[in-house]
């Protein structure tokens, strides 16, 4: 019987038949405990985005490891390496005077947007907006702010009602959008989250069109656009983000896995001036944060992987490969377990 209790497992099958245990991994390969390679088509769980066996990365958290492991960033505290990670991806978002709050994880970037749209429009005036609008198909993390707007139904039920203040619409229909609007309010309405690519509930890329629409449709509507880029940010569509990709100019970016590609947890949420600057005139404290956030040896682990992406020109091969993975698969397209390509 094994001690560890998965996630998402059925651990009565789990206890019986065992476990697969991996031990290694080299760049798109992982290896069990009997020496066994497997192709890792997931990237881990969509995070590995440099590969596995990066001793550049693991190099880098092992020196700050050495100088100083972490420390809080609560107040007025800092490390040289957050401090960094910080200026380095705002310099990559869409928005190059955003301010970049870390977190441990996605799921604690979900939550802490959740909470900061809900305070930036009490701080505005606007204590009606407490209603968010999520997409079918949706997945938002696994916190219970982040379970509460799942679009998965399986993973939002038999926890009572924690979804009452959310609102779910149609993944890919600017009228379904549009209709909840006109039936809630768009006065009640906080936040608008939106996966630029669905990822666990399915894979689905919605349009341009249907973006750029969703992205108006909030912006006329004051209600903050939130751009979930846990999965597609750091390279996998082809560019730092896929908020950059399809001009979304969110205001709010949430990422994560590829932030590191896993090598060590951690998560960001990236808010332009027009978000974050009502937070930080003088006397204002937003009492949030996380023990972990700003982790040093996070944050330097994630430097090096940045530089990875950078020098290597993974972006640049990431919109190539696109091409031809479309190509490839196409002869497939109409075999019957293949829903869509």
């Amino acid at each position: 019987m094994t001690r560890l209790w998965h996630s998402f497992a059925d651990m009565g099958a789990v206890s019986s038949k065992g476990e697969l245990v991996l031990e290694r991994g080299q760049g798109v390969h992982v290896f069990d405990t009997d020496g066994n390679r497997y192709i890792d088509a997931t990237a881990g769980l969509w995070f590995c985005n440099v590969g596995h066996g990066r001793k550049k990365i693991a190099a880098a958290a092992a020196e700050q490891m050495g100088r100083l492991a972490s420390y809080s960033t609560f107040g007025d505290f800092a490390n040289p390496p957050a401090l960094a990670l910080a200026e380095r991806v705002a310099a990559l978002a869409p928005d190059k005077e955003s301010v970049v709050f870390l977190t441990s994880g996605g799921s604690d970037s979900v939550d802490t947007a959740k909470k900061l749209a809900l305070r930036l429009h009490q701080m505005q005036g606007e204590q009606n907006r407490d209603l968010f609008v999520v997409r079918q198909h949706a997945y938002h993390g696994m916190h219970l702010g982040g379970t509460s707007l799942a679009g998965i139904d399986a993973n939002v039920s038999g926890y009572g009602d924690i979804d009452s203040g959310v609102v779910r619409v149609d993944w890919d229909s600017v009228d379904s959008l549009r209709a909840a609007f006109e039936r809630i309010g768009p006065e009640r309405i906080a936040a608008f989250f939106c996966e630029p690519v669905i990822g666990a509930g399915g894979v689905w890329a919605a349009s341009r069109e249907y973006l750029s629409a969703v992205r108006q449709m909030c912006r006329d509507a004051g209600v903050l656009f939130v751009a979930d880029e846990v999965v597609t940010g750091f390279g996998r569509v082809g560019d730092w983000f896929a908020s950059g990709r399809f001009e979304l100019d969110p205001d709010l970016i949430l990422c994560a896995k590829g932030l590191s590609s896993g090598y060590v947890p951690i998560g960001a949420v990236i808010a332009p001036p027009h978000v974050y600057k009502p937070f930080w005139e003088a006397g204002s404290v937003w009492r949030h944060g996380y023990t972990y956030s700003g982790h040093a040896a996070a944050a330097a682990a994630s430097l090096a992987n940045l530089d990875i992406i950078d020098q290597e020109g993974l972006l640049g091969a990431g919109l190539e490969l696109e091409t031809q993975l479309t190509e490839a698969l196409k002869p497939v397209a109409d075999h019957e377990l293949v829903d869509h390509v």
